[in-house]
């Protein structure tokens, strides 16, 4: 294990990376953004394997997401504010295809009243839609969560996405120290995505 200091961005960003996501389709949104930024540059690089791909909304962001793992791909996405409402007919509709898959929202007010202060009316119209929800106070916390997240949504008695959700800025920009688990503990707590 090592220690790293981290935005909490980039601890749902290793969050992925150590639960090595297959598909990540991605459409940027403040303050979200740098999850989605952190993940193209290691695709780009070759630390991790897989395919990320921006989608024109996060309607059809949301979509992508169930459908890939509909087909057994682990997958991940992240989105904020104006964009987890967009994508809210998904967000009712995909629980239903029994597909798992994990998505942080970076919690920020709406268009009323104007701000980019953090707030939870994004993540709180969501609260019905089938979606099992884990909220975080810190950057470890959000590591952690993206991980429980990929266990909890693939277990067979479960196979629904769950979304992880931090404080936009205050959280989301803030760095802190963080313990990287290794990638042999992560593996044996979370073991390859096996649909069925």
């Amino acid at each position: 294990m090592t220690r790293a200091l981290l935005t909490g961005n980039g601890a749902a960003a290793w969050g992925a990376r150590l639960a090595e996501v297959d598909y990540v389709p991605a459409f940027p949104i403040t303050p979200q953004t740098e999850i989605i930024e952190t993940l193209a540059g290691w695709y780009a690089s070759g630390a991790m394997q897989g395919r990320l791909t921006t989608l024109e909304s996060e309607h059809s962001m949301i979509t992508a997401a169930a459908a890939a793992a509909a087909t057994g791909a682990r997958v991940f996405t992240a989105t904020s504010s104006q964009g987890l409402l967009y994508a809210m007919e998904m967000m009712f509709a995909t629980p239903g295809w029994r597909a798992p898959f994990v998505l942080v929202n970076v919690s920020r007010a709406v268009a009323t009243p104007i701000t980019l202060e953090p707030d939870h009316t994004d993540v709180l119209a969501a609260r019905d839609c089938g979606f099992v929800q884990i909220h975080c106070a810190n950057a470890q916390e959000l590591l952690d969560s993206v991980l429980i997240a990929y266990r909890v949504a693939e277990h067979p008695g479960v196979r629904v996405p769950v979304l992880v959700n931090q404080d936009g800025f205050y959280l989301s920009f803030t760095r802190e120290p963080v313990e990287l688990p290794s990638m042999d503990s992560v593996r044996r707590f979370l073991p390859a995505f096996a649909p069925g």
